[in-house]
């Protein structure tokens, strides 16, 4: 091996989901521990005010949610690819990309690159078993509070209707929500 190729350290490029502090720091959290373990990262942060449309202005139709989320797709992979392709010519080319499950089309380009796709859930346990059963169809939706009967899922202990995540009461109601949240499990299985 040449020293230059020795000399090189692994570089990341960490992807949280852009819209709260609790998808966020968590991240970041991580992104520190892989810095103190040597490797270089790269956080990927929208600018401040990347979600002004969810405040209306006068005179300014606001988007759907389901549009917004359509528009911030197809920018961020033409965006990510763009930033590997010049991460590439720089010298400092990234061979991994960490991203949060609420957006799973980082995937996609990181499997274009031939670089390491890695997930990154920041929900709790408990509640990525609830929603990835949802997603696999194994829990009957929608639920009903008014149930008397327990909710039993593999590695929880058994749950009371009422204690379940309200979007799964009334999922159609909140599509977009529902399809991010269950949709995270899309293409974990592709991840690395």
């Amino acid at each position: 091996m040449g020293e230059r190729h020795r000399d090189q350290k692994s570089h990341y490029l960490v992807f949280p989901y852009p819209t709260q502090q609790g998808h966020i720091n968590p991240m970041l959290q991580f992104s520190k521990l892989l810095h103190h373990k040597g490797v270089k990262i790269t956080l990927l942060l929208c600018p401040g005010d990347h979600f002004r449309w969810l405040r209306p202005r006068r005179h300014q139709r606001v988007e759907s949610v389901e549009a917004y989320l359509e528009s911030f797709k197809q920018v961020g992979l033409r965006t990510l690819a763009k930033l590997l392709e010049k991460l590439s010519s720089s010298g400092c080319p990234a061979n991994c990309i960490v991203y949060d499950a609420f957006i799973p089309w980082p995937l996609d380009v990181a499997k274009k690159f031939g670089i390491v796709g890695v997930v990154f859930f920041t929900q709790s346990c408990a509640v990525d078993n609830i929603d990835y059963h949802a997603y696999k169809g194994l829990l009957k939706l929608p639920l009903t509070k008014y149930d008397q009967s327990k909710i039993l899922l593999p590695g929880l202990p058994p749950v009371e209707p009422g204690d379940m995540p309200s979007r799964l009461y009334d999922f159609r109601s909140y599509p977009a929500i529902y399809d991010i949240v269950v949709g995270q499990f899309s293409n974990v299985d592709k991840a690395d």
